[in-house]
């Protein structure tokens, strides 16, 4: 299964694109794991997983229709 991650801030500039397409991801954590060991960078940096406008708190299942975002840290108020 195919998903379309959208990305944003310094993720996308480390992409060089707004979306990156990932396969064979049941889970945010398989997901966190893939990401991860595609931009090694991404170890060192705090960020959360949102699928269908929610951050994701545990490890959530994924499903082909899933909205996916990685979210920077960010910081304001």
């Amino acid at each position: 299964m195919a998903l379309i991650i959208r990305l944003f801030g310094q993720f996308a500039e480390m992409a060089g694109s707004q979306t990156l397409e990932v396969d064979q991801v049941a889970d945010t954590d398989a997901l966190r794991r893939k990401l991860e060991t595609m931009f090694p960078s991404l170890q060192s940096i705090p960020y959360l997983v949102a699928v269908d406008k929610d951050v994701a708190t545990g490890n959530t299942v994924l499903q082909p229709s899933s909205v996916i975002a990685l979210l920077p840290p960010y910081s304001g108020g």
